[in-house]
């Protein structure tokens, strides 16, 4: 966790050195929309869990 954060912050600071600012701000909301979606988007073993305990007899 500490890794990729560290990660983060040198991927920023780099990518604001040596690409336009514009870039930037496409990369961000990129990965903002990316966050979106994938916090939206139920996951696969939820979906899996949720059919099989509606399919067990009662």
């Amino acid at each position: 966790m500490i890794a990729t954060i560290f990660a983060a912050i040198t991927f920023g600071y780099l990518g604001s050195q040596y690409l336009s600012r514009n870039l930037m701000y496409l990369i961000g909301v990129g990965m903002a929309g990316v966050g979106a979606v994938t916090s939206v988007t139920p996951s696969k073993t939820k979906e899996k869990l949720e059919s099989e305990f509606q399919q067990q007899p009662k």
